[in-house]
């Protein structure tokens, strides 16, 4: 079975599965959760941490070097079921997969910060905040700091150096309210 063909299955009967992600430099990166969406080129997954929601997270399916759906996996999918966590397993908005532009195109109309990622440990670098604007090529997110503090300026960001995205999580949600300017 093709890594494809896996995603659509695991997408159809609403399994966790673990997504073994290759991002360059031998750099391993492991995903877990719920497929809720997919297109040619992109994966959308509802991240679960502890038997708990927490954001949803985007990634090309390129990286994606396996998944995983194994008897542990099972066993902890039949949890959620028994604690009514699987009946929550939904996408409340409308996120256009085709491409990085529609894919922040999508986000930027939630009005939720969203967090972007280079996870290749030589070029590593993440940035969280506000989409400002989405081009063809890049965007700008008005990032913000660990205490709250808004960059002064938007930082441009090409699309070729995204390894993943992540938006609606609760530390984002959270630090969103409580942000602030530099004096």
């Amino acid at each position: 079975m093709t890594i494809f063909e896996k995603i659509e299955k695991h997408q159809a009967e609403k399994d966790y599965v673990k997504i073994k992600r290759d991002v360059g430099n031998k750099s391993y990166v492991l995903s877990h959760g719920y497929i809720l969406d997919h297109s040619f080129d992109f994966v959308l997954l509802k991240v679960n941490d502890d038997f708990l929601f927490n954001g949803f997270t985007i990634f090309p399916i390129s990286s994606i070097t396996k998944i995983r759906h194994n008897d542990y996996d099972q066993f902890f999918d039949s949890i959620m079921e028994q604690e009514g966590q699987k009946k929550l397993i939904e996408m409340p908005y409308q996120i256009n997969l085709e491409s990085w532009e529609t894919i922040f195109n999508s986000i930027k109309s939630t009005n939720l910060n969203c967090s972007v990622e280079n996870e290749n440990n030589k070029r590593f670098f993440f940035k969280i905040g506000e989409i400002v604007k989405v081009k063809k090529r890049s965007l700008k997110i008005l990032n913000f700091d660990p205490a709250g503090y808004l960059d002064d300026e938007p930082t441009k960001i090409k699309y070729k150096e995204i390894s993943a995205i992540d938006f609606d999580d609760n530390y984002t949600n959270t630090m969103a309210k409580y942000l602030r300017t530099k004096l």
